[in-house]
């Protein structure tokens, strides 16, 4: 067990370090599920290092962050096998292996990579988040937070210490602490696609929304987003809409809404922790999982920006009512279309009446956004019932799991190729 200190002085401390990378072209994803493993770490008296290149700025400027976490800048390496190594380096150069736990967070590093840091990591517990289980991740532990995913592809790869799914769940302290507040059906639409630039996938929807919109709007996007084109969306009705780029404003922000529109990522799972009607808006590849939830659980309504549907059953359907899209994968004429009927509960939460599947569209229909607004907004006992079915799916206990089972779990030897050994040492 590794020495360090912590914040009550030299103590025979565990300690972490996170190998993550944050920045334009990745985003903040990886960077905030790392932090909230970080902060519940800390509060049990672990001393946590972040390792990488582009983090944020409040890893050296903030007084509760660098107080707690210490950063140590890692340079962009040109492949993920020559990325491994430096760390390795580092890693021996300055904890002399004294570390408990190394946690990885990227969709860069491979199989190999993963090989050669058990093979000369000095038997140090790597923990691999993943959301994807594309790749072979040979570690001690592999954590997936996306509710509802099967652990069957870590479990062909016979890692020993599995954390999937719903009960695993990231879900941040700032998050957490507001679970309980009261909802408020009056507040403000909030609009959060994820970290980085996403201007693209914003505009989409802020030319959505309805103009006649009731309730105010506010733009949340990190600090590495360009603002122009939101910006000057946001000056069109100043009085009615904001812009917000600070991370620490945005848990007060989101715990205020009446409604909020997301991304596929980590804030969908901290709107249901919180319980706020939603609209969820998967445009990435990496967020096809949320889609699938949304459609079993009915736990929020669902556009999808990236899924090939039949083209006939689109926008001209919702003439007459909310109309959804469920089921879209598949043979074209297997594809299921409900229609809203009326207002009531029972028939509006069901999994076939909670998507709309765009193919790919440059916009998305305006009328499905504003019928479903509407719907979100309305004093029926519709958002009342998707809260409750929101809140059922996350309870916001995840992250306590996760590092109660990496305090559990230490070094097991993990099985590795023929091919792994012969490769890392014919490389090194």
């Amino acid at each position: 067990m590794g020495i360090g200190l912590n914040r009550r002085g030299l103590l025979n401390a565990p300690v972490a370090v996170f190998r993550v990378d944050a920045g334009p072209g990745i985003g903040m994803g990886h960077f905030m599920r790392c932090r909230t493993i970080a902060m519940e770490m800390l509060r049990r008296n672990w001393v946590v290092y972040f390792v990488g290149s582009g983090l944020p700025a409040e890893l050296s400027r903030s007084k509760t962050v660098s107080s707690t976490i210490n950063y140590i800048p890692f340079p962009a390496q040109t492949s993920s096998s020559q990325d491994v190594r430096q760390f390795i380096e580092l890693v021996r150069a300055r904890f002399d292996r004294q570390i408990n736990y190394i946690v990885f967070d990227s969709y860069r590093f491979n199989r190999d990579d993963y090989a050669l840091l058990q093979l000369f990591g000095g038997r140090v517990p790597v923990a691999v988040i993943d959301d994807l289980a594309e790749h072979d991740t040979p570690a001690q532990v592999v954590i997936n937070p996306n509710p509802m995913f099967s652990p069957e592809p870590y479990e062909r790869q016979k890692i020993p210490c599995i954390l999937c799914g719903q009960q695993y769940t990231l879900v941040r302290p700032e998050i957490i602490a507001l679970r309980e507040r009261e909802y408020n059906p009056a507040g403000p639409v909030l609009v959060s696609l994820g970290g980085g630039d996403v201007v693209e996938p914003m505009m989409k929807v802020l030319n959505s929304l309805p103009e006649n919109l009731e309730n105010d709007v506010i733009v949340s996007v990190s600090e590495n987003c360009p603002l122009d084109q939101i910006q000057a969306w946001v000056d069109a009705n100043p009085q009615k809409r904001m812009v917000n780029s600070r991370t620490d404003k945005f848990p007060r922000l989101l715990s205020q809404a009446a409604l909020a529109i997301t991304g596929g990522g980590g804030t969908l799972w901290e709107v249901y922790c919180l319980g706020i009607p939603s609209l969820s808006v998967i445009w990435v590849d990496n967020q096809r999982n949320a889609g699938v939830i949304i459609k079993d659980q009915a736990t929020s309504f669902l556009v999808d920006l990236i899924s090939n549907i039949n083209i006939e059953l689109q926008s001209e359907a919702l003439e007459n009512g909310l109309h959804k899209i469920v089921e879209t994968f598949g043979p074209p004429g297997k594809t299921r279309a409900a229609h809203e009927t009326g207002y009531r509960t029972a028939e509006v939460i069901g999994r076939e009446h909670t998507s709309l599947a765009i193919d790919g569209a440059d916009a998305i229909d305006r009328r499905f956004m504003r019928k479903a607004i509407s719907r979100l907004t309305s004093g029926c006992g519709f958002p009342q019932e998707m809260i409750q079915r929101q809140r059922q799916l996350i309870d916001g206990l995840g992250t306590r799991r996760v590092v109660e089972a990496l305090e559990m779990q230490g070094w097991q030897d993990v099985e590795l190729l023929a091919s792994d050994y012969r490769r890392s040492y014919e490389d090194w």
